[in-house]
């Protein structure tokens, strides 16, 4: 099989993915081969080392977001059809959306809500030996200091413990970030591809292959030499 034959297949396997996918996936493509070719791989060779069309158009519709592939696989191509269906599907499509969009956020609003608590709890067992000198200043003033000793005891013990419970408020709102985080890549990754923490390994990988960077899934194209017999380079 040729490059171009290749590129054409593939371009016909991937369907009615997003144009920006597809344009993203044949230029990756058209690179590999390029380089492969140059490295001493025949146009044949080079083509048969990236693997079967329908293995890599699957691979690549799989890792494309979900909703940018929904809308892809809607679209009509007519403009006009296109408009037409939006709006007589949107008592459908409008709530869903709305009620999602509410959810995320509710969500994400109340992780933050907590860490808020949690830190507003901790300062008011901090700062509590402020409100123990108020109580022993006012029963001094009444002539029986011993009520407000104990209050300024009480106080003094709850900043202390306060002071203590910082660091596990600390932690738990590392964890709750972090989960507010990975709550905001999931809802990302419905429309956007995200990349892992794994960026700088993709970016090796990336340039290992010399081409730009892609999906895991475009990005998954053996090295030239783990393709080469034992022996060196055979030409077709």
């Amino acid at each position: 099989m040729t490059k171009q034959e290749f590129l054409s297949e593939l371009e016909r396997a991937l369907g009615k993915l997003p144009h920006a996918e597809v344009e993203q996936a044949l230029a990756f493509y058209d690179e590999a081969i390029s380089d492969r070719m140059e490295d001493g791989l025949s146009e044949a060779e080079a083509v048969a080392g990236l693997g079967p069309v329908d293995e890599i158009a699957a691979q690549i519709a799989a890792e494309t977001p979900p909703i940018p592939r929904a809308i892809a696989r809607a679209n009509t191509g007519s403009r006009s059809l296109n408009i037409v269906l939006l709006a007589v599907f949107s008592p459908i499509w409008v709530p869903v959306a709305l009620a999602l969009a509410a959810a995320a956020l509710a969500v994400y609003v109340a992780i933050w809500a907590v860490i808020a608590a949690l830190w507003a709890i901790d300062a008011v067992l901090v700062l509590m030996p402020f409100a123990g000198i108020a109580a022993l200043a006012s029963t001094l003033g009444g002539g029986m200091p011993l009520p407000g000793v104990f209050v300024l005891g009480l106080s003094l013990v709850s900043s202390g413990f306060g002071l203590v419970a910082s660091f596990a408020v600390f932690w738990a709102s590392r964890l709750l970030f972090r989960a507010t985080r990975a709550f905001a890549r999931w809802v990302a990754s419905l429309f956007v591809r995200v990349s892992g923490t794994d960026d700088d390994d993709t970016s090796n990988r990336a340039k290992t292959h010399g081409g730009p960077s892609m999906p895991a899934a475009v990005e998954s194209v053996p090295s030239v030499h783990d393709t080469l017999p034992e022996g060196g380079v055979h030409n077709a």
